[in-house]
């Protein structure tokens, strides 16, 4: 057990969120502190991408913050970029155990693959990253627009990776994976993304003034801005969807996003969202497209109907609800799928390599495959946890231990520190001036000054070091649910069980992760419940 392991009772609730396993309370704790080499140490030890996720990464560990209890989430993205930035001025000691002799090639020079490479050449491995676009990064250089992850923060990471011992060749495309094993590689990751766009499969879709919405942004990064002309019409709810229309405003043009569901619904980023409707972009909920036509497409409106295989409502459409658009560029952006027969393995019917779940293996010995190309279009952070399990297995099969060495921090404060009080909002982040914004690829976002970095840090709860009992007295309960509704946490269920006066009680599990906010106990009418501090 390190150090910092000591006097902890769990997982927090935010750690526990992120994929890649971040220790984020202990981070925050640093940072609180003003020790930011320290917080970017803690952050490194998981991931090699800590300025890109300051940036762009989705923040899944915000939504399940324990803060949100009392009043906000901590803002755990931008004191990692706060973190990144303040700590970073000294290039990170990349320590290499000795050279095992094998040799892995990667397939792919995006998260996943980046971060398998890094990792493996950690262990002591000779890799080798094949990449066919012109310069490496995947999805985070041609994929994500500057204004939200600037080229030179991306550079700055991959060049640390090549600094490391990775070698990377671009321009390289790979058309089977078997053969780098035939070529004496001992190990193959296949790490190819998912490029292919999807199509909706309505008439005119292959008009000449309709584009994907990769393509669209691929273009924009490589400094090859397409001519889009005064009205812009964009398909699509996801991030690739708003980023595109985020990139249309800055191209001078005025946008219209149609997504066939409602806005609860869309699953690019709210921050993203709430940026695109500030630009200028017109959202057109519970529409979609039927059928383009010259510069022209008939839209049709939407109502939610049963529940689909998603979870969620799926759309009808109106009948009698048609209308037309009339648009210079329509930017198709309704996903895109992986290609595993790209590099000759066999796939699904999405286009994903069929991998074990559990060791990312192939049916081809010793060859692996991860990130997109696996799970389909995801996330950064999913991208480098699939990176990481990719190098475990890889090592394991290659004879090693399978085991990514940690240089942990010691910790400095054995007990949850003072928090700030409740009703503690986070600091609004900066941005810069929305006329700037609208019209270069600027990054918008400020970072926290040192202070407000502190400040915020100091929201945090540490409910990893903090200890409560939680319990029911299921004679009491009625089974009101009015506890499953208040906790965010997930720690009341309803039993399966009845009480002698004929209710369902409400059952306390995950105990480990009360935080002591009480507002169960001030909400359930039938005085059933009890909470202790064990500290």
């Amino acid at each position: 057990m390190s150090a910092i392991e000591c006097g902890k009772k769990t997982t927090a609730p935010c750690r526990e969120a992120c994929p890649a396993g971040i220790d984020v309370p202990l981070y925050v704790r640093l940072i609180r502190n003003g020790d930011f080499e320290k917080a970017l140490a803690v952050i490194r030890e998981r991931i090699p991408f800590p300025f890109v996720c300051g940036y762009a990464c989705v923040h899944p560990c915000e939504a399940k913050c324990a803060r949100i209890q009392f009043d906000e989430a901590v803002a755990i993205r931008m004191l990692k970029r706060v973190a990144a930035e303040r700590g970073g001025r000294k290039k990170p000691k990349i320590v290499k155990r000795p050279s095992t002799g094998k040799k892995v090639a990667v397939i792919g020079a995006g998260p996943c693959g980046l971060t398998a490479a890094h990792y493996l050449n950690v262990l002591g491995h000779r890799v080798t990253v094949y990449e066919a676009l012109p310069l490496p990064g995947g999805m985070l250089r041609y994929g994500i627009p500057e204004y939200r992850l600037p080229e030179d923060v991306v550079d700055r990471e991959i060049g640390l990776i090549r600094e490391g011992g990775v070698e990377i060749i671009t321009g390289a495309p790979v058309s089977s994976a078997a053969a780098l094993r035939e070529k004496g590689f001992d190990a193959v990751l296949t790490a190819t993304g998912a490029w292919r766009p999807a199509r909706m499969g309505i008439p005119g879709e292959d008009s000449p003034n309709v584009i994907d919405g990769l393509s669209f942004l691929r273009r924009i990064n490589e400094g090859k801005t397409p001519a889009v002309g005064r009205k812009v019409i964009v398909v699509g709810g996801g991030n690739t969807a708003v980023d595109a229309a985020r990139s249309a405003v800055r191209l001078g043009a005025e946008v219209v996003q149609l997504y066939r569901r409602t806005r609860s619904e869309m699953p690019a980023g709210d921050e993203e969202i709430v940026g695109a409707v500030e630009e200028g972009v017109r959202i057109e909920f519970l529409t979609a497209p039927v059928k383009i036509e010259d510069n022209r497409t008939t839209c049709v409106r939407m109502r939610p109907g049963e529940t689909d295989a998603s979870g969620r409502p799926a759309p009808v459409p109106i009948a009698g609800s048609e209308y037309c658009l009339e648009f210079d560029t329509l930017i198709m952006a309704v996903g895109q799928f992986a290609d595993a027969a790209s590099v000759n393995l066999e796939g699904r019917e999405n286009g994903t390599v069929h991998a074990d779940e559990g060791t990312l293996a192939t049916g081809r010995r010793g060859i692996f495959a991860g990130g997109d190309a696996v799970k389909g279009p995801a996330t950064i952070i999913e991208a480098i946890a699939q990176g990481r399990k990719a190098c475990v297995s890889i090592d394991r099969f290659l004879g090693g231990a399978g085991i990514i060495p940690e240089y942990l921090s010691e910790e400095i404060e054995p007990v949850p520190p003072v928090t700030a009080p409740r009703g503690t909002g986070r600091p609004a982040v900066g941005t810069i001036a929305l006329k700037t914004r609208c019209a270069a690829f600027t990054p918008v976002e400020r970072a926290y000054a040192k202070k407000e970095a502190q400040a915020e840090a100091s929201r945090c709860l540490s409910c990893d070091l903090r200890d409560f009992d939680v319990a029911i007295n299921d004679l009491l309960c009625k089974d009101c649910g009015y506890c499953r509704e208040v906790c965010s946490l997930g720690i009341f269920m309803q039993s399966e069980d009845f009480n002698p006066g004929g209710y369902r009680p409400a059952v306390a599990i995950n105990t480990d992760r009360c935080v002591g906010c009480l507002r169960c106990l001030y909400i359930c009418p039938d005085f059933a419940i009890t909470i202790r501090d064990k500290e």
